[in-house]
């Protein structure tokens, strides 16, 4: 089974190193920079046999190149939609591709909205969403549309609660103060809070994010309330605006 470093790089972002123990590989997953992601690698002892890039964004690919120079023409696989937005990709994927490493299989999801590119690798288990979410929200939606970016974030609901979700950046505790003004009763946000008092909160536990995460629960009638909205799109956008706006 693969098993995944989280490597903090940068100010707040992280990168991850997917393993496969039985022969010390390793698939580098957005490289945001890449000392720090060369030192984790030499520290584990790890041989990177490909680059896989959530989205174009400079704090999630700017590390390919250096990586490339150290330790040669890796595959580096990333988005169709960001063909030309990366310019080290070698294989260009879209919804329902695949990709295999460490005998296990990921299905590939195109989630646009942050970034009309963005795709997900998702692996039995594990879930590399890039900044598709984060703790208690979600990625600003840059490029696409609200609905689009509604309909992104709902693909993650159909994955079994004990899976882990491997995102971008270390902005759970950040998000706090706005997921409780939402929704101040929950107790699942209560028993959140307690639990999480400093980083690293990354892997998020998807079946907790359901439950405190309201970009994931734009069906439940207290959320709804909230919002003034029914139609979970909107209830979603409404969100994501005051979310935009909160201090």
């Amino acid at each position: 089974m693969i098993q995944v470093h989280s490597i903090p790089i940068l100010q707040d972002n992280y990168c991850f190193l997917i393993e496969d123990p039985k022969d010390r590989t390793c698939v580098i997953v957005d490289p945001g920079e890449s000392a720090g992601v060369i030192s984790a690698i030499k520290e584990r002892n790890l041989k990177p046999v490909a680059i896989y890039n959530t989205h174009h964004h400079a704090d999630h690919i700017d590390g390919n190149e250096a990586l490339l120079k150290e330790y040669g023409a890796l595959p580096v696989i990333g988005s169709a939609g960001d063909r030309e937005r990366i310019p080290q990709l070698t294989q260009y994927l879209r919804e329902g591709d695949k990709v295999e490493f460490g005998g296990e299989t990921a299905e590939i999801l195109e989630v646009p909205g942050h970034t009309l590119g963005h795709i997900a690798f998702v692996f039995p288990g594990h879930i590399f969403a890039g900044d598709l979410i984060f703790g208690y929200s979600c990625g600003a939606v840059f490029e696409g549309t609200m609905e689009q970016m509604y309909h992104s974030v709902s693909k993650l609901l159909k994955y079994p609660d004990d899976t882990l979700v491997y995102i971008g950046h270390e902005y759970t505790l950040n998000n706090v103060k706005w997921a409780q003004h939402v929704d101040p009763d929950n107790p699942d946000i209560q028993q959140r809070v307690a639990l999480e008092t400093a980083p690293p909160t990354v892997p998020l536990q998807l079946g907790l994010e359901k439950r405190t995460n309201h970009f994931l629960r734009c069906d439940d009638p207290k959320v709804q309330a909230f919002t003034g909205k029914t139609e979970p799109a909107e209830v979603f956008g409404a969100l994501r605006t005051h979310k935009n706006n909160f201090k």
